[in-house]
């Protein structure tokens, strides 16, 4: 049966046909707003809430782009860093006749080594190789702070201990006078600084077992001679001993203090103003290691080796040491 025809005046329209038009009239704003964002819209993902549910689909689409646009690029694993720093270092090495394009190539490798430190591969190796790659991109100070970072986890290292030397060597010390006296660091000639806790450990064992060997040698010949051994054997272990103990408490109260290393040269100043006169008269090295006292105001109040105190500006400090390699670690 037919439904007849309701004529409608103009100007008036039935509720069917109100809801129909609404209906057209949403499917045009969803389309048209999909195609906006599709069409480069992407960056105002707020106007994607006011889409009507119609539309799941495209809206679904829309979304999953949108995520993927904003994703940030993945870091480089540590092999890739370290194939980086390793043809960037040997590509210094084939333009070494050229120092100005060879250093941007070492630059290049010391901060991928760097990134590699970073990362929590703190070995003697990679400090190593950090202040080495440092040193022949101009950077002294830099590699010199590298050293340090590897001598907080390996004291006892020897090659680093060697470098250490050398690139203390490079910093432009003055040959006598004040600042001479008060910016040299001294050479460590400690224990701690000479065998690893394992290579302690084993020397004392061995020279405890030797001292037995020596009593139980008197107790079956009574030869004076073999007790004496054994005592000059415990006499030993207990000097290894104090000087251990001795070496530990010394070391807790250097690096009871933040170290850190002079990036630019620098006027040691009496407060933590350019206005207040110099401590010292001659400027700073680049590469002068200080200890931390305190900070204020952008400086750094700091303790030289020989004992003198100033203020330094704090953008010309690099951190280094013990302290900077438990920050990173947390980090």
């Amino acid at each position: 049966m037919n439904t007849p025809s309701v004529f409608t005046p103009k100007g008036v329209q039935t509720k069917a046909q109100g809801r129909l038009r609404s209906k057209r009239t949403l499917g045009y704003q969803c389309h048209t707003r999909c195609a906006m964002v599709t069409q480069g819209a992407l960056a105002r993902p707020w106007a994607l809430v006011c889409t009507p549910f119609g539309v799941q689909k495209q809206l679904r689409l829309c979304l999953l782009a949108l995520f993927l646009f904003a994703s940030p690029v993945s870091a480089a694993t540590p092999d890739e860093l370290l194939n980086q720093a390793e043809s960037a270092f040997a590509e210094g090495v084939q333009l070494r006749g050229d120092s100005v394009k060879a250093k941007p190539a070492f630059a290049q490798a010391a901060g991928a080594y760097d990134e590699l430190w970073k990362h929590g591969f703190h070995t003697p190796e990679l400090a190593l190789n950090r202040a080495r790659a440092h040193r022949l991109a101009g950077n002294l100070p830099r590699c010199i702070a590298a050293l340090q970072d590897g001598l907080a986890v390996a004291r006892f290292s020897r090659p680093l201990q060697v470098e250490l030397t050398s690139a203390r060597d490079a910093v432009e010390y003055p040959l006598e006078g004040d600042l001479a006296a008060q910016c040299r660091p001294p050479t460590s000639g400690t224990v701690s600084s000479r065998m690893s806790p394992t290579d302690a450990w084993v020397l004392a064992g061995f020279a405890w077992l030797v001292a037995c060997l020596g009593v139980a040698r008197f107790a079956m010949t009574r030869a004076v001679g073999w007790l004496v051994f054994a005592g000059v054997c415990v006499a030993g272990l207990a000097l290894l001993g104090w000087l251990w103990v001795q070496d530990t408490r010394q070391r807790q109260r250097e690096e009871s203090l933040p170290l850190l290393v002079l990036a630019n040269d620098s006027y040691l100043r009496k407060g933590n103003t350019e206005t207040y006169p110099a401590r010292i008269e001659s400027i700073l090295p680049k590469g002068v290691e200080v200890r931390e006292l305190t900070r204020r105001g952008g400086w750094v109040q700091v303790r030289l080796s020989g004992g003198s105190v100033g203020w330094l500006p704090e953008q010309a400090m690099i951190p280094c040491g013990r302290m900077s390699v438990e920050a990173s670690a947390r980090r």
